[in-house]
């Protein structure tokens, strides 16, 4: 079963003006263009029924879209459309109402839930709430900001992803008379100093009548993602730039703990790679 959702594909949860309100020094190491696959497939399929997928999917040509800043780009097939897009963000939609969504980033405020928030916050609730609390609040949200009827959500599964701020979700939801199937990944970066954290959210969905037949054309839309190194790693970065000192007492992690690392982020969640095509910095068997 595989599903996916329409809940970012507004203004309240798509990318602030920008990433993060701080500019951060990069890596010169990182390859030019950095690949995301965003909706990892490889939970729901084994990888017989994936190539067979995939083989279908490639039959249709994608035409490359980029978004106007030049962050990010994905290749849509024939009668899609590119939507919106920005600082990483990508939204794109098809032609009987499927919508794909990725690099999404959703600001939460580490506060009670219901709690006032302003600015580009929208919603607020505990950092240590479940993963899943904070995709349905997004969904939540996104339907009450785009003056949607409050959706009826199914989660058919949760799958941890190999770091623990990331998680997959399948299911379903009803709003008024429209049925979606949808899946999606979301991952709670650390709140800054301030108490604001970032949700990074890659979802897609697609009618419920289509779900079989438009599989392959979506996993083909979201395996054709990329954004650029630079605006990979200010999606990751803190809301709210460090403090010029470290806090008192705080403790260093390892690279692959680490979620704004970039590289450990793309081989552990994005990419899932096997721990032996992993560097050793990223926790993997690989040495470098």
């Amino acid at each position: 079963m595989w599903a996916f959702l329409n809940v970012l594909n507004n203004d309240s949860l798509s990318p602030t003006t920008s990433a993060t309100k701080g500019n951060y020094p990069l890596k010169s190491s990182y390859k030019p263009m950095v690949r995301v696959f965003a909706i990892a497939w490889l939970a729901i399929c084994s990888a017989v029924i994936l190539q067979s997928s995939v083989a279908m999917a490639s039959t249709s040509a994608l035409r490359t879209v980029t978004t106007d800043d030049k962050t990010a780009s994905v290749g849509i097939p024939s009668g899609w459309t590119l939507t919106k897009g920005a600082n990483g963000f990508i939204a794109v939609t098809g032609p009987n109402g499927e919508t794909v969504s990725l690099g999404a980033l959703v600001v939460a405020k580490n506060a009670n839930a219901g709690s006032n928030v302003s600015g580009d916050v929208v919603f607020a609730l505990p950092f240590s709430a479940s993963l899943k609390d904070k995709f349905i609040t997004i969904i939540q949200k996104g339907a009450a900001k785009g003056g949607l009827p409050a959706p009826q959500i199914t989660i058919a599964s949760e799958t941890q992803m190999k770091l623990p701020m990331c998680s997959q979700f399948l299911g379903g939801w009803i709003a008024g008379q429209k049925s979606s199937k949808f899946e999606g990944i979301v991952c709670s970066l650390q709140p800054d100093y301030l108490g604001l954290y970032k949700n990074l959210v890659f979802l897609a969905q697609v009618p419920s009548s289509l779900a079989a037949q438009e599989r392959a054309t979506v996993e083909q839309i979201a395996q054709s993602y990329r954004v650029t190194p630079a605006m990979f790693k200010k999606m990751l970065s803190s809301y709210t730039p460090l403090p010029p000192r470290p806090i008192p007492g705080a403790m260093p992690i390892a690279p692959y703990q680490d979620p704004t690392n970039s590289d450990c982020f793309d081989y552990n969640v994005i990419r899932e790679s096997p721990p032996w095509e992993v560097p050793m910095h990223c926790g993997g068997y690989q040495p470098g």
